[in-house]
């Protein structure tokens, strides 16, 4: 073997960061987008997928992606969306807060409502129209939203889990992505009530009238946040086991990383992007004032990474020994000397630290 073989063989192929995949792939979609839009004009919308897929996967590996009406019904749009994953919804969001102003076009970070009315699924030789799926819905005044019976003729000739594929994808169409999160509670499966039910078809307006008439209101991912309190630990025996409190705009993060007593499988894995926190003692801070002085950094950071379009804070935490400032980066090592140099401008003490909520990326940790 030469001495370049061999070198190259040693050298570990660099992820590329978010903000990298991000810009990748609007190049490429600057590039197709006049011929995209000729191509659906034309009716030829199929003969897209193929290349649609393999570039969709290249960036953003496993995501989910749909052309569809654009914009008030003229030209076109594309959706990349997380289906449901916090974690890749915020990262849609990223990517759709790149995304360029092109002729004809409109780009959306989560799958849109539409109407169904006149769409069919076939699935296992068997036909599923929405006018004739039929639902209850009864009032979840606690989560502010509606349970649903949903009902068809061919339910008992068919598994559990295709019965939920076919239910979710007429939902996830009529109500959009984040609609069917917000507006839909439980789902079951049954003829409870039929004398009240309706067809799936009709959904959106029950769930608008409700919305409207209870003025329910709700939140995209990741703009609000849950608190979360818990009895701590004196002893370390795991990372953050002392937190007492914890504000999180991803409570999926905070319960695994619990959960799993730090030991949390990268959830961003293949994305380029990072969930990390700043570790600081608690005794930094005056007591009694240690939540508005965190706050005051957490705020600095924040404003500088926005700046760069370079990560977001997602919560904070309070624990007996060490304060916790959380934060998703999409920008790898500038991300990070963003948020170290800030932690230096309020002259932190020794030993805080910038940590890795993933297990695999533990080593990575950066001391100041």
């Amino acid at each position: 073997m030469s001495l370049f073989s061999w070198l190259r063989s040693k050298v570990t192929p660099v992820t590329p960061t978010f903000n990298a995949r991000v810009s990748g792939f609007w190049q490429w979609y600057i590039e197709v987008a006049p011929r995209f839009l000729t191509t659906i004009e034309n009716g030829r919308c199929a003969s897209l997928t193929g290349e649609t897929s393999r570039k969709v996967d290249e960036f953003f590996p496993g995501m989910s992606w749909v052309f569809g009406r654009g914009a008030g019904g003229h030209g076109h749009s594309f959706t990349l969306t997380g289906e449901g994953n916090l974690n890749r919804q915020l990262l849609t969001q990223q990517w759709l807060a790149q995304a360029p102003t092109l002729e004809g076009w409109t780009f959306h970070a989560a799958r849109q409502p539409d109407r169904i009315k006149g769409h069919v699924i076939e699935m296992g030789g068997m036909r599923f129209d929405p006018k004739e799926i039929w639902v209850t819905t009864a009032l979840n005044a606690e989560r502010e939203c509606l349970d649903l019976t949903v009902w068809h003729p061919l339910w008992e000739k068919i598994p559990d889990s295709q019965r939920t594929t076919i239910t979710f994808l007429f939902l996830d169409e009529a109500l959009g992505e984040y609609g069917t999160e917000w507006w839909v509670g439980r789902v079951d499966y049954g003829r409870d009530k039929l004398g009240e039910a309706f067809p799936l078809e009709e959904l959106a307006d029950h769930v608008d009238t409700a919305v409207r008439e209870r003025g329910w209101k709700k939140f995209p991912p990741g703009q609000s946040l849950t608190l979360y309190r818990t009895k701590g630990r004196t002893i370390q025996d795991f990372p953050r086991a002392d937190v007492l409190t914890q504000s999180t705009a991803v409570p999926g993060l905070f319960r695994e990383f619990v959960g799993s007593m730090g030991e949390l499988t990268d959830p961003l894995a293949g994305f380029g992007a990072d969930y990390v926190y700043v570790s600081i003692d608690r005794a930094f801070f005056p007591a009694g004032e240690e939540v508005a002085a965190l706050g005051r950094i957490e705020d600095a950071i924040e404003r500088t990474l926005t700046l760069a379009a370079s990560g977001r804070c997602i919560g904070g935490a309070m624990g007996s020994l060490r304060c916790y400032s959380d934060f998703l980066i999409f920008d790898g090592p500038r991300s990070l000397e963003i948020i170290r140099q800030t932690l230096r401008d309020f002259h932190v003490p020794a030993g805080t630290t910038i940590e890795f909520f993933a297990r695999e990326k533990r080593a990575q940790r950066i001391i100041l």
